[in-house]
C-alpha cells in the first residue's frame, strides 16, 4: 500500500460528539510542538563567596574549591529520545566586593545532571559577569542572568537541569535573590519539544 496524504478540516466521532480514543502506543505528534512545560523558582536569599562554582540556592556562605549549586533547578522526563529540551533561565543576582577589591567577577554554569552545558570563561576577563577598574573599596552590581539553551538529551529518564555559580576574585561574593536587601525570585523553565 502506497503512502499518501490525508487532508481534513475536522475529525469527529461517528456520532458527532464524544471522545476519539488513540490506541495505546500510538503518538499523534508533529515535530516542533511543545509536549510539556516544567517551571520552578527560587526565592532563597543566599550568599556565595566561592572561587569555584557552587550551588546558588545554598542558605549559607560557601567557601569551596568546587562549583556550588544555586538552588535553582527543575527536573523533566522526556517522552522520546528524539525530543529536545528548551531550558530558560532567569537568575536574579547581586555581585559585590568584600573589602578592598577593584575587580569583581563571577560566572554562572548550566548543567544537565552532572554534564556542563554552559560555563563562562574561567580566565577572569570574559567571565560572564564582571565589574573592573577603579579604586573603590565597595562595588555592587544588581541584575538578572537570562539564558536559553536548546538541549538534545537523547533520554527518556528523569533529567535535572540546574545552575551553579562561582566568583573569580577571592574578595567577591554573590547575593542571590536578594537585590539591595530585598527579596527577588529566580526562575527556570523546561519545555519539551517534539523531535
Amino acid at each position: 500500500m502506497a503512502d499518501g496524504t490525508l487532508k481534513v478540516g475536522t475529525i469527529t466521532t461517528s456520532s458527532g460528539s464524544g471522545t476519539i480514543t488513540v490506541p495505546s502506543g500510538v503518538n499523534l505528534t508533529a515535530p516542533g510542538h511543545v509536549i510539556q512545560v516544567i517551571n520552578d523558582s527560587d526565592t532563597t536569599n543566599t550568599v556565595v563567596s566561592s572561587t569555584t562554582y557552587a550551588d546558588t540556592g545554598l542558605s549559607a556562605s560557601v567557601s569551596s574549591t568546587t562549583y556550588a549549586d544555586t538552588g535553582l533547578s527543575a527536573s523533566i522526563t522526556p517522552s522520546s529520545t528524539s525530543n529536545k529540551i528548551l531550558v530558560m533561565i532567569s537568575q536574579d543576582f547581586q555581585l559585590e566586593s568584600v573589602g578592598s577589591q577593584t575587580n569583581v567577577r563571577g560566572g554562572f554554569k548550566l548543567l544537565r545532571d552532572s554534564t556542563t552545558l554552559y560555563t563562562g570563561s574561567d580566565d577572569g576577563n570574559s567571565f560572564g559577569v564582571r565589574i573592573a577598574g577603579g579604586s573603590s573599596a565597595s562595588r555592587e552590581f544588581n541584575n538578572v542572568w537570562s539564558y536559553q539553551y536548546y538541549d538534545t538529551p537523547s533520554s527518556t529518564s528523569s533529567i535535572v537541569y540546574k545552575t551553579q555559580c562561582r566568583t573569580y576574585d577571592t574578595n567577591s561574593r554573590w547575593r542571590l535573590n536578594n537585590q539591595v536587601n530585598g527579596t527577588s525570585k529566580s526562575f527556570i523553565t523546561l519545555m519539551e519539544i517534539a523531535g
